[in-house]
């Protein structure tokens, strides 16, 4: 048969089920195939072009599906795996080359046309140009039985004995030694049934994806895909223990303190403090809160007790309880305060200051700040024969500049106060920058429209002064077109009634026009 590869001939002229019906290549019943099968010489070549095509299904070489799947990694190169082949499923002897017919040229079909084929011997195989050379029998070799039984791969024994690759294909028949399972090893269904089983059983019990690897010896994207399938959560990636529960973290970090305090002694974001548990981060303030009052908070979870530093369930508010327990009106700097942030939100709050679209007065920080009436303030005035009397004066309070009006709000213990006055800083803050924006704006304006008119002035006066430019008087034609035209048509020239009059007939008209020179 390889006399035959090497003229170039398609092996699918020497195969048995040429000419029979190939539904019995594909039908349940596989006995007859498999017997067509077995007296085929090119049942090596027809099996290795299944395996490189990836049939479905049908009977190839002799074997189904489920059994061309369990067989071993095949080498690279054609006439090394079709020797190995031979090994596995001897075919029947070859054809002799006398009863061989003509050769045919074939062409090499890529290997999607070889997928699509349907045919019973199976589609165009790859053809081998030049013939190999005749292959002498390899001899087994016991230290090369070593090093395959120690797990080394064939390219590693090639380089280290100096061995080619038929004594390692000798050696591995001759001692019964399994080919090494790897990457492109084919599993039979039952053990693929099998590593589905373990690999549910350690997912259920949290083990790693390492841990999976080791036991059963399959690859991640398997793994993920029999989780998928299983419809499991993701295994832990580090292992060990889960994760804490909410309780647990809060335990770790709070201590108590003073009457009934709570501090904080984790992690924080800002003034956040962050809970790290069940894989999750929350914030610590509202958790607290939920586990005390038994609902989540609304709004922004704030202290009520004076402490800054307390995280005490009991001691946390949200907007819910501030709204039903509002504390008496703060002085009259608070109220000073307010009005500015009023002010600020209706063009937009913080993020129109951060972005400089506040239209604000720019007054600095020590500008007075005018504050709106809050109570009247009680004057004490002494009459005679009355005794003291109240007078409640109806003046406005004195105004407070913005520099001392935002520390008060910075050293003040409530929160609230101290969160408004952070707001009128960031807000202030943008004011300036937008301000001094303008003002540098303003100022590139008036000097533009200054070097503008400046500009104008001098190309004025450089028109007056720069030379006046003859005026391009038209040198009147040297002819007429319509009279050459006409001269041409009377001496019977062939002349173009339009367009650019030819240069010889102009020429002509000039030599039969021109006066004649006289002699003195």
């Amino acid at each position: 048969m390889t006399e035959v590869i090497a003229r170039g001939e398609a092996w699918q002229t020497y195969a048995a089920c040429a000419g029979v019906d190939t539904e019995k290549f594909f039908a349940r019943q596989h006995a007859m195939a498999k017997e067509i099968c077995g007296g085929c010489s090119v049942r090596a070549e027809c099996l290795y072009d299944a395996l490189e095509a990836d049939a479905p299904n049908g009977i190839w070489g002799g074997l189904t599906r489920e059994e061309r799947l369990t067989l071993p990694v095949l080498p690279r190169h054609r006439t090394a795996a079709l020797n190995v082949l031979r090994q596995l499923a001897p075919a029947a002897s070859p054809v002799p080359e006398a009863e061989a017919p003509a050769p045919k040229p074939a062409r090499r079909k890529p290997k999607a046309a070889q997928a699509e084929a349907t045919t019973g011997t199976a589609a165009a195989a790859p053809q081998v140009a030049a013939a190999p050379k005749a292959e002498p029998t390899a001899t087994p070799r016991e230290d090369v039985a070593e090093l395959l039984r120690a797990g080394h791969t064939q390219r590693a024994i090639m380089k280290q004995l100096k061995v080619a690759h038929r004594v390692i294909a000798a050696t591995r028949e001759a001692y019964g030694i399994p080919y090494r399972k790897g990457p492109g090893f084919r599993y039979s269904p039952e053990q693929r049934a099998e590593n589905e089983r373990r690999t549910i059983a350690l997912l259920k019990s949290d083990a790693t994806i390492q841990q999976i690897i080791d036991e059963v010896g399959i690859t991640p994207p398997t793994i993920i895909a029999i989780r998928r399938k299983a419809g499991l959560p993701k295994p832990s990636r580090h292992g060990g223990t889960p994760a804490r529960s909410k309780a647990d973290a809060l335990t770790e970090h709070t201590e108590a303190y003073g009457d009934g305090h709570l501090r904080w002694t984790g992690p924080t974001a800002g003034r956040m403090p962050q809970l790290h548990a069940e894989s999750t981060r929350f914030n610590a303030r509202s958790v607290l809160f939920e586990q005390h009052h038994g609902r989540p908070a609304v709004g922004y979870v704030l202290s009520g007790c004076g402490e800054q530093a307390c995280v005490a369930g009991g001691h946390l508010t949200d907007e819910v309880l501030r709204a039903a327990d509002p504390k008496e009106e703060p002085p009259v700097t608070v109220q000073a305060l307010k009005n500015l942030l009023d002010e600020i939100d209706e063009q937009g709050g913080p993020e129109a200051a951060r972005h400089n679209r506040l239209h604000l007065p720019d007054e600095g920080t020590h500008q007075p700040m005018s504050t709106a009436p809050t109570r009247p303030v009680a004057d004490l005035e002494v009459q005679p024969g009355v005794g003291v009397s109240v007078k409640f004066a109806s003046a406005e309070p004195e105004p407070i500049p913005v520099g001392q009006l935002l520390k008060w709000g910075d050293d003040h213990p409530d929160p609230e106060v101290q969160d408004q006055a952070a707001r009128a800083r960031v807000a202030l803050a943008g004011l300036r920058k937008r301000h001094a924006a303008d003002q540098e704006l303003a100022a590139i304006t008036d000097e533009a429209a200054e070097l503008e008119q400046r500009l104008a002035a001098l190309r004025a006066r450089q028109d007056e002064l720069a030379p006046a430019k003859p005026k391009k008087t038209r040198k009147p034609p040297e002819y007429r077109a319509a009279d050459i035209r006409a001269w041409a048509r009377a001496q019977g020239i062939d002349c173009p009634a339009k367009g650019r009059v030819p240069r010889s007939v102009v020429d002509d008209w000039r030599a039969a026009t021109a006066p004649a020179s006289t002699d003195a």
